[in-house]
């Protein structure tokens, strides 16, 4: 096999050949990859999403009024991304509103390069999605040593919160308009003891209403807003308050811990989940990860 030359259009992409013992070989990267072993690598995409800042009504105004034209989110360097000679190009299938869609990577890319799409949308689904990605980079084993330590992982969680009463958790992806979570997300909270309310496993996260949120009386609502860091993620659930009614609140570094499937935010974000809904047997979460509001 030549050598490898990766191209990541997406912060999965990038945390999962990092993950594979890949970091060394990536040469490209989206401008929302954050992961320290690919800093300064040239960055591949951009947004036109307004600027850091920007009230979350507004960020969701834009996308609704580009999704119903069929107008980008992301845009992809086809220039920049064909004079790195990459051997695989990294992108996704799920989302459209989260980073470069799957028609523009397939669009976008250079002769001779494979393209490796990310499809996961439960645990069994980054289950495969390291099998692809080690397939296509002859990484193959530590695909599964990754994949036998995340089972390991969630066995051992499963196991210490056994036999203790379940609480009802209600997840937010966004706070104006209130969005569920979704995907995966219904399945760490039940590996972490608790019952996930108003979206199963593997089902896609959906737009609510304050009225549907209160109405299902969750125990706990954790604010996961996708690609935010904590500070900014605090911030936004204390203007929330008023709005979610008798339930414990807690913010979360959802770049970290909820919005990408990885072995890394997995990981985080089911030892953060345990300490949440089980402090009685789970250590409480990292205060870098998650903050209790309320």
């Amino acid at each position: 096999m030549a050598e490898l030359r990766i191209a990541s259009l997406i912060p999965a992409g990038t945390d999962l050949a990092v993950s594979l013992g890949l970091a060394d070989f990536v040469v490209g990267v989206s401008h929302e990859c954050d992961n320290p072993r690919v800093q300064g690598r040239p960055v591949l995409t951009s947004s036109i999403l307004p600027a850091e800042g920007a009230a979350p009504a507004e960020i969701d105004s834009t996308v609704v009024a580009h999704v119903r034209t069929g107008e980008p989110l992301y845009r992809t360097d086809q220039a920049l991304l064909a004079e790195l000679h990459p051997t695989h190009v990294l992108a996704q299938d799920v989302c459209d509103v989260c980073a470069v869609p799957g028609a523009a990577a397939r669009a976008a890319m250079p002769a001779g390069a494979e393209l490796v799409m990310l499809r996961a949308t439960s645990l069994s689904g980054l289950e495969d999605d390291l099998l692809r990605l080690g397939g296509a980079t002859a990484k193959e084993a530590q695909a599964v040593r990754v994949i036998d330590h995340l089972r390991a992982l969630r066995s051992e969680v499963v196991g210490r919160v056994a036999g203790w009463p379940r609480p009802r958790v209600l997840t937010l992806e966004w706070g104006d308009p209130p969005f569920l979570g979704g995907h995966w997300i219904p399945e760490l909270v039940g590996t972490a003891g608790g019952d996930h309310v108003l979206v199963g496993p593997a089902e896609p996260s959906r737009r609510s209403t304050w009225d549907e949120v209160n109405a299902a009386a969750a125990d706990i609502v954790v604010f996961m807003p996708c690609g935010y860091r904590l500070g900014p993620a605090v911030d936004e659930a204390r203007t929330l308050l008023d709005r979610i009614h008798n339930s414990a609140v807690w913010a979360t570094d959802a770049s970290t811990t909820f919005s990408r499937c990885t072995p890394a935010a997995v990981s985080q974000g089911l030892h953060a989940l345990a300490g949440m809904l089980h402090p009685e047997v789970a250590p409480e979460p990292d205060p870098m990860r998650a903050q209790r509001i309320r």
